[in-house]
């Protein structure tokens, strides 16, 4: 059958390994960056008419063009056709979404994200690059609208914004330590005796006693039992990535039993002894709390 297209592969040696489909996608493309849009048209609609994944994949480059030309309608209607055909692990889908996305659609890029990942499981992830790149673009995508992110979505690598602001945020906890939902997060000693130069100021402008010393005033000042969640570093790197949390201790601990900061000493002959007289730390509320609240009963 005499392909109307062989010219265009003869014309621009393009040789792909990928086969036929692929190099005319690439050829249309180089006719778009070249201001012959009506060659590459003519590619894309051949390749539509010719159907399967290159014709998904042809839809989608179309309707990224109509969408530049400002042909919003006749774009959302080539982007219907690709959604109708339920290929969602195919590369076409994955671009149609990742193109949306970058328009800013981030809610119509969500429905194509979540319509392919919401159902998969773990072993189906690590199976299909395509299937990752898709639970990838789920989680990026709630992400940046705000929502709670869920079991599926952490199967997926965070977006840099993600990471940056997880950073931060994680950091911002382990420096200043506040008490919320009878939970403090703090690093233990060995963490601190062994952090290189420069890390930690980052960690705390006080000295390592002062620090421990503010914490456990700051817990005295309760009227309850509290969580004290010690962060390592490998639990901090690992916190970046899936949000989970290390074993905790609860304080107070019984005063012959070790020391909830880690130093592996006795509770009362560590953070338990009478602590010296603090100047208020700018921090966050509950760092100035003094010892008017002070009602801890030690355990034996």
């Amino acid at each position: 059958m005499e392909d109307p297209l062989a010219d265009e592969l003869r014309n621009y040696g393009t040789e792909s390994p990928f086969g036929r489909g692929f190099a005319l996608l690439v050829v249309a493309k180089m006719h778009v960056r070249h201001g012959r849009p009506e060659r590459a048209i003519a590619i894309w609609q051949q390749l539509i008419r010719e159907g399967d994944k290159n014709g998904d994949s042809a839809q989608v480059d179309y309707a990224h063009f109509l969408f530049e030309e400002g042909l919003k309608d006749e774009a959302w209607d080539e982007l219907d056709s690709v959604m109708s055909n339920g290929r969602i692990y195919s590369a076409a889908w994955i671009k149609a979404a990742e193109m949306l996305e970058e328009r800013g659609k981030l809610d119509e890029a969500l429905t194509w994200y979540a319509h392919a990942a919401d159902h998969v499981t773990a072993e189906e992830v690590t199976r299909s690059y395509r299937i990752e790149d898709l639970v990838t673009g789920r989680r990026r995508v709630r992400y940046a609208l705000g929502m709670p992110l869920d079991a599926i979505d952490l199967l997926g690598e965070p977006s840099d914004d993600e990471a940056d602001e997880r950073y931060v945020e994680l950091l911002d906890l382990l420096r200043r330590p506040i008490v919320t939902e009878s939970r403090i997060h703090v690093w233990p000693r060995a963490e601190l005796d062994g952090v290189r130069e420069g890390w930690q100021q980052r960690i705390s402008a006080e000295s390592v006693d002062a620090y421990y010393q503010r914490i456990e005033q700051l817990l005295r000042a309760q009227e309850q039992r509290i969580l004290v969640v010690p962060w390592t570093m490998r639990d901090y790197q690992q916190g970046l990535e899936d949000f989970s949390l290390p074993d905790d201790v609860i304080w107070p601990p019984p005063s012959n039993k070790p020391c909830w900061c880690g130093s592996g000493t006795k509770y009362k002959k560590c953070c338990g002894r009478p602590l010296p007289v603090l100047e208020p730390a700018a921090g966050p509320a509950g760092w100035e709390t003094g010892w008017a609240r002070y009602r801890v009963e030690y355990g034996g």
